[in-house]
């Protein structure tokens, strides 16, 4: 399972979204990509206030203030789901 992370430097939400997803990574196993808006003009205009945004196969899962419970919800359905597969 694979996370993405659209944030932009400087920008304390992403950071505090940021540690918690690496808190998050302690106790479920999912990987995490990071994507830096800044260096893509069209993610840029998609998400330029919207961020952070956390992501999984295209499906917004978070956006603007990290909701902590709604993510952690979502990875914890998400793998137990795939195991019952």
């Amino acid at each position: 399972m694979k996370l993405t992370l659209y944030r932009r430097d400087n920008c304390s939400l992403c950071e505090e979204a940021l540690v918690m997803l690496e808190w998050l990574k302690e106790d479920y196993p999912f990987e995490l990509e990071q994507i830096d808006i800044s260096e893509d003009e069209r993610l840029e205009a998609k998400y330029m206030f919207e961020i952070p945004v956390v992501v999984h196969e295209n499906t917004v899962i978070s956006q603007g203030r990290y909701d902590d419970s709604k993510v952690e919800d979502f990875v914890k359905y998400t793998l137990t789901s795939k195991k019952n597969v």
